[in-house]
């Protein structure tokens, strides 16, 4: 009985090790990648911001005909962008932003709100709340591109003009720290003006004219910001968690060394003891 535990023993050793190893392995990849689109994210942050202050310079509460500016008259409906990952084994990343999400589709009435997702986990949810899906975009696994970010934009910007949705709200995760991320749903379309009014100025050409240009580069902007900070987080969360798993398998490891030994001794043991009682017999 002792031997076949001491071989459930060392075949359980063999699959934590495997599962260590595994681990490890995905936590270095988090990291690594967690580290390049932190980089993007951070020169990105100077860009955006630079963006965002000229176009709130040329926009002011009333100014301009632009689409993306104003409600579309007659629209009753809710467009929302859901951006989660497609996988697990990142923590609570998927259910923190599924959770806000839920809490939107409960404050609105599920007839006016319909998704595009983003994410495998994002469609599953979006699937099982009864949400019309309207478009998706599956196994991105974290991959930023600029592409990705313009295309959603793109089509959130053409159902919105098209009258469809009177708004449109993206729910994603922003990178506020390696460990802190914070869920969020955060309004897209239409473009609301800046809480302080800027003072009088003179446009060359018309400000119709700039706000034209200025505001589909400002969403493309916001957009991309968007999926580098999703991304970021992401990645961090997931090599957070491959690390606790590595450190939990660490644990349960020794524990099962620690085991195996005991058993190991107590088997010699009662061999020995097997051993000189045969010899004490042989002897009377």
């Amino acid at each position: 009985m002792q031997v076949q535990s001491l071989r459930q023993i060392r075949r359980r050793i063999k699959s934590i090790e495997s599962t260590q190893k595994l681990t490890k392995a995905m936590e270095m990849i988090s990291i690594s990648k967690l580290r390049s689109i932190q980089n993007q994210l951070d020169n990105f942050r100077l860009y955006f911001g630079q963006v965002e202050e000229l176009f709130f310079d040329v926009f002011t509460p009333g100014a301009g005909s632009a689409p993306f500016l104003k409600t579309p008259p007659g629209a009753k409906k809710i467009l929302l962008c859901v951006v989660t990952a497609d996988t697990g084994l990142c923590g609570v990343y998927n259910q923190a932003i599924l959770r806000r999400v839920k809490s939107f589709l409960d404050s609105h009435p599920a007839a006016r709100v319909e998704a595009y997702c983003v994410g495998r986990r994002a469609l599953g949810f979006i699937t099982r709340a009864g949400v019309k899906v309207i478009g998706s975009r599956l196994s991105v696994n974290g991959r930023y591109s600029t592409e990705l970010a313009d295309g959603i934009a793109q089509a959130l910007m053409e159902r919105c003009v098209s009258g469809d949705y009177k708004e449109a709200h993206v729910a994603y995760t922003i990178f506020n720290s390696g460990a802190r991320h914070i869920p969020t749903i955060e309004k897209f379309l239409p473009v609301d003006p800046p809480q302080h009014r800027r003072a009088s100025r003179i446009f060359e050409p018309d400000q119709d004219a700039l706000l034209a240009k200025a505001v589909p580069l400002y969403l493309y902007a916001k957009m991309r910001s968007i999926f580098l900070n999703a991304f970021a987080c992401e990645h961090s969360a997931r090599g957070i968690a491959m690390g606790e798993a590595t450190d939990n398998a660490k644990q349960i490891l020794e524990t099962l060394i620690l085991m195996r030994n005991k058993v190991r001794q107590a088997h010699i043991t009662r061999e020995i003891i097997e051993v000189i009682s045969s010899s004490e017999a042989l002897k009377g």
